[in-house]
């Protein structure tokens, strides 16, 4: 068993619960001081133990598209030294900062999970994430330099040049998306390949799957395999370290959890630029207080479905809301319509009316495709739309 930070991982309850009120009720007052939504909304509230953090109010992401691009920054943008985009409500942009603490502290968090992981300076690890994932290339290029392993940090554009890469650079961890690990053993089948010919021993993948997945992935490359955890906003990856027992511990010294109506809600404990009391994720959590074999003391997530209407399409995060959007834009009025996620695409079914109907094919056909164009163009996904004059659809 190996563990990165020991002291902090491994820390007895007692202690960990202390060091997590004196970080909150620091936090508070440095928000109160310099995040003008938050003093006006903690008036005279005051936290004596954790147990009084129920009293604070709650962050939403909506709260956070209203205060964009840096309105809930707590220090001054030129003491912030990298900024990161990720999506809000709706596909509304949303703006992460960091300052050079912040940093340091994501390295070490990043690097929990690949200590976890087996890694050490003798290995070498590629990270391939794709596009729309390239602030979580940025974490795990952190957790790297603080484990002192190189670093591969490139996505190649198909995934023969990422094999080519595998085979010529020999990296004995992959960090990469699931989608991404299943198109790998594909083409390792088809082409014959051994797993064995590969280093590699361990794959990490950006975010929880099944066990079905996980043995798949598993079974096609003879490797480990583990699953990072984290919320965009929040931390991703370094919310959480998975264990050998295959437990989401969270990195308790940094974030303060807890559930409310099912969802997961954190609190940020250490960051510098952008402090979070209580957001709420809008993610489906269990969190379970319980002795684990490994030996980490931080609280153990179960987490389930998101609890908006964010979709997932080859790891390209979209809201029904950006595609009812463009097909506003595209038809005469707004109509209904259905989205099933396939495994490489969506299909958008509209329902046809007389505004639309023609007795020739030709101008649907059409409209079609300039819909796929533009949800492409729009979105980065790809999408097939029929319409349809029967089915069950729902309201845009």
């Amino acid at each position: 068993m190996s563990v990165f930070d020991r002291r902090y991982e491994m820390m007895p309850r007692a202690e960990l619960e202390q060091l997590q009120l004196e970080r909150l009720q620091a936090l508070l007052v440095r928000v109160r001081r310099s995040v003008r939504r938050y003093r006006e909304r903690l008036a005279d509230i005051r936290v004596e133990t954790l147990a009084d953090v129920a009293q604070l109010p709650v962050t939403t992401p909506d709260d956070m598209v209203e205060a964009f691009p840096y309105g809930m920054f707590a220090l001054p943008l030129r003491e912030v030294i990298r900024l990161h985009s990720t999506m809000g409500p709706d596909g509304r942009p949303l703006v992460i900062g960091h300052t050079r603490n912040d940093l340091a502290q994501w390295g070490r968090l990043a690097a929990r999970q690949f200590a976890a992981g087996g890694v050490t300076a003798n290995d070498v690890i590629q990270v391939c994430l794709g596009e729309g994932l390239q602030r979580g290339t940025s974490g795990y290029e952190l957790g790297a330099e603080q484990i002192q392993a190189p670093v591969i940090a490139e996505d190649p554009f198909h995934i023969d040049y990422q094999l080519a890469m595998l085979q010529n650079y020999r990296p004995t961890m992959l960090v990469t998306t699931p989608t991404n690990a299943i198109e790998l053993v594909r083409m390792m089948e088809q082409r014959k390949i051994d797993p064995p010919s590969l280093n590699l021993r361990t794959v990490l993948l950006s975010r929880p799957v099944d066990d079905e997945t996980r043995d798949q992935i598993r079974a096609g490359l003879l490797v480990a395999v583990k699953c990072n955890f984290g919320v965009d906003e929040v931390l991703n990856p370094g919310l959480c370290v998975e264990c050998e027992s295959g437990q989401f511990h969270v990195n308790e010294d940094h974030f303060l959890v807890e559930t409310h109506s099912g969802e997961l809600i954190v609190t940020t404990l250490g960051r510098e630029a952008m402090p979070l009391l209580r957001y709420a994720t809008r993610v489906s959590c269990e969190i379970v207080h319980e002795k684990c074999s490994c030996g980490r003391t931080g609280a153990i997530l179960k987490p389930g479905p998101r609890l908006d209407r964010r979709l997932r399409v080859r790891e390209m995060s979209v809201y029904e809301e950006q595609i009812a959007e463009v097909l506003n834009q595209m038809l005469p009025a707004e109509r209904p319509f259905r989205i099933d996620v396939l495994e490489r695409q969506v299909l958008i079914s509209v329902q046809m009316t007389a505004d639309i109907f023609t007795d020739t094919v030709w101008p649907i056909a059409n409209l079609q495709r300039e819909i796929e164009s533009e949800v492409l163009a729009r979105l980065g996904i790809d999408a097939e739309v029929r319409f349809r004059q029967t089915c069950p659809l729902t309201q845009p």
